[in-house]
């Protein structure tokens, strides 16, 4: 990663923690996108270049994690699907836990707000079509192909929201509590190849 490229990425996770800190302790609809440039040092003009509105905010840590889940699956890519998928969980993990605590306040906030939900769907989105890309490789032939991929992929984004929601209001680590979600999994990976679904 370049030099820019770095910088932009820290200017992005300041912003974003600076948002965490003042939705935590102000309320989100007390706090506007010039509270949380203020508060990251930087201009609101800057702010607005990096995130539309503050409802983006919140959404930097998810987003920021499909980097690391395309590294780690490029690295565990000689594993079985299941077992590539479930190595790169881990990855993002051990990433999260490094300095978990901005991520846990983020997630609760997201989930106390209403108006919230509609992003958090496009996120969630973004990710089922990426896993659905990892599972298939390619685009399905058929639509009957397209929706086993896609129900697959909608399953494992499911379990991993679970986990996170579960990780995020208690105190357990989180690898552990995706093991149990990618066992449970493994039925429906072996019911998808019995369905003749092709698996990278």
């Amino acid at each position: 990663m370049s030099v820019r490229e770095t910088n932009k990425q820290r200017t992005r996770h300041a912003l974003a923690n600076a948002a965490v800190d003042l939705f935590t302790q102000r309320g989100y609809d007390a706090v506007t996108m010039a509270d949380v440039a203020e508060s990251a040092g930087v201009s609101r003009r800057t702010a607005f270049r990096y995130f539309a509105s503050k409802d983006d905010l919140l959404m930097e840590y998810p987003l920021s994690w499909l980097p690391l889940f395309d590294e780690a699956v490029e690295r565990h890519g000689d594993l079985p699907l299941p077992d590539r998928l479930r190595a790169a969980s881990h990855a993002i993990a051990a990433h999260i836990e490094v300095d978990p605590e901005p991520v846990k306040r983020a997630m609760a906030i997201a989930l106390s707000q209403p108006a919230l939900a509609a992003r958090y769907a496009a996120v969630a989105r973004q990710w089922i079509d990426r896993i659905a890309t990892e599972i298939a490789g390619e685009p399905p032939e058929s639509p009957e192909e397209a929706v086993r991929t896609r129900v697959l992929a909608s399953a494992v984004m499911g379990m991993i929201d679970t986990t996170l929601e579960l990780w995020a209001a208690g105190d357990e680590p989180m690898s552990p509590l995706l093991d149990v979600g990618f066992d449970l999994l493994d039925g429906a990976f072996t019911q998808a190849r019995q369905s003749k679904v092709e698996l990278r």
